[in-house]
């Protein structure tokens, strides 16, 4: 996926421990996706043998810069700061926990104590200004075709 390189983007990791059901999970979630709009979505549950409890949900959502608007001006470290600021008060998260990287493209908020999380339990927020920060020299993670060329 091509992305501005004003974009910030952001991947977010959700845990909802205290749900019993995808359903409940969902419900919990639609609200802030319908918000976000984020350009991929993935859930499941947790694994019962692992860390976490619950449902998981990955969001990958794309900060665009207003045209013409302030947040355009400045830096990339600004505008990054500036966008994340606002993002992660949407999620319900202190940003003053964003931690932003040595080249001031990208950085990390991670919530550390389960009580610091967000209703939706937003537990991780990844962020790179132009790039997924799963995927940074813009590869692709997944294959879009048939698969008959591989048979």
């Amino acid at each position: 996926m091509r992305f501005s390189p004003d974009d910030v983007v952001c991947r977010v990791s959700l845990n909802l421990r205290r749900v019993h059901t995808a359903e409940e999970a969902l419900r919990a979630w639609l609200p802030l996706v319908a918000e976000l709009r984020p350009v991929s979505m993935a859930f499941e549950a947790a694994d019962p043998d692992g860390v976490r409890r619950g449902f998981l949900a990955d969001l990958l959502v794309v900060l665009r810069p207003p045209e013409g608007g302030a947040r355009a001006d400045g830096t990339a470290r600004d505008r990054l700061l500036a966008s994340v600021d606002e993002f992660a008060r949407r999620l319900g998260l202190d940003p003053a926990g964003f931690e932003p990287d040595e080249d001031g493209v990208g950085g990390t908020l991670n919530v550390r104590d389960e009580l610091d999380g967000s209703s939706y339990g937003a537990c991780l927020v990844l962020a790179l200004t132009g790039a997924d920060p799963l995927c940074p020299e813009g590869e692709e993670r997944d294959y879009d075709g048939t698969g008959d060329d591989l048979l």
